[in-house]
């Protein structure tokens, strides 16, 4: 099948939220079981939603995790159908593009390029969803798949240079109980919205003393802090009995995140709060030499870091590198990425197959 017939049946597949996670995956088992490739379907206790496990072969030494759902559309598409592919000059524009269905293609067109009856080696392709969430997906595949390859591929977005090290996440929402009242008489009340704001100034002033722990490989080289949401209060009368705080973390060592939890729950206990851990991950980093060199020379572009969150930071026994298209539009308006580097990934990628796998 055509690279860009490949790409364009992605992009018109509606996955924000996962809503056609059956038939996404369907669609790359049909495609893969042509190849050759053995598949499964892994389902998630409590979603019901699926993931998709490709196998060719035996002893695969690599492997590829692709996720397949995408971020809401938003209301900046105008200029472009987000739901199709548009090919406007060097730009290959589509919701999703960027992160990751592009990277996504990328990998079906390269392993197209061969017959997987009888490789020398095998090879797994790993399909996810919920990655732009909550990370159901790679949760699922690391709970119930055996086997997993030591060197993993994640085709996110990286404008093809190899990233070998991300951030960690910590997510928290606290929760600050306060008692309702009247406002006619607020002192019959404690205003949780005020011993929000008092706590979250705690915060930044531990923030400030975590950041000043660097790591020079991250462009931002502190763990960084965003209150992403707030909830509070039922009306303007009312003193506000409850309010909630969602805090997220993207975090530079992982000793980080077991102080930020610590602190966090020791802060709300203060304000009469309630801490629940939503996320707790490991940064990522990936000390394989041989796989990394190979993958520079590949690309001719050295390593670097990123503060981006992935399913690689679940494969915590792999040797995982980020290696996508580019440039990286992820979230921005008529996201899109380069004919060039859409082109070029799939040269590398049909390389390494080449090399590892016949």
């Amino acid at each position: 099948m055509d690279k860009y017939s490949i790409l364009r049946d992605l992009v018109q597949f509606n996955t924000v939220f996962d809503a056609q996670n059956k038939s996404i995956m369907e669609y790359c088992d049909a495609y893969l079981t042509k190849l050759g490739f053995k598949t499964n379907y892994v389902i998630d206790d409590n979603t019901h939603k699926l993931c998709l496990v490709a196998v060719a072969g035996v002893e695969a030494p690599l492997g590829f995790v692709c996720h397949t759902d995408t971020i809401p559309l938003g209301n900046s598409w105008k200029e472009y159908d987000a739901m199709d592919l548009t090919i406007d000059g060097d730009k290959l524009v589509g919701l999703g593009i960027s992160d990751m269905k592009g990277g996504m293609a990328a990998v079906l067109s390269a392993v197209g390029n061969f017959d997987w009856k009888l490789p020398k080696k095998g090879l797994k392709l790993y399909f996810t969803f919920d990655e732009e969430n909550n990370f159901s997906g790679i949760k699922t595949i690391v709970a119930k798949e055996k086997d997993i390859p030591q060197n993993i591929i994640i085709p996110t977005p990286t404008s093809l240079y190899p990233v070998v090290a991300t951030k960690g996440l910590v997510k928290l929402c606290v929760m600050i109980t306060g008692k309702e009242a009247h406002s006619s008489n607020p002192t019959h009340g404690v205003n949780a919205i005020e011993q929000c704001v008092s706590f979250l100034g705690e915060v930044y002033g531990f923030n400030n003393r975590i950041k000043d722990d660097k790591n020079n490989a991250f462009e931002l080289p502190y763990t960084t802090f965003n209150l992403g949401k707030i909830q509070g209060g039922v009306s303007l009368n009312r003193v506000p009995g409850e309010c909630s705080a969602y805090l997220e973390y993207r975090t530079i060592r992982a000793d980080h995140n077991r102080q930020i939890i610590d602190k966090i729950k020791e802060l709300a206990e203060k304000y009469n709060g309630f801490v629940t851990v939503i996320d707790d991950v490991a940064p990522m980093s990936t000390f394989a030499e041989n796989f990394i060199s190979r993958l520079e020379e590949l690309t001719g572009n050295k390593r670097s870091s990123v503060a981006v969150v992935s399913d690689g930071n679940y494969l915590t026994d792999q040797s995982v590198v980020l290696l996508g298209p580019g440039p990286i539009t992820s979230g921005e308006k008529n996201e899109f990425i380069s004919k060039f580097s859409y082109e070029t990934l799939i040269e590398m990628y049909t390389k390494l197959l080449k090399e590892t796998c016949f």
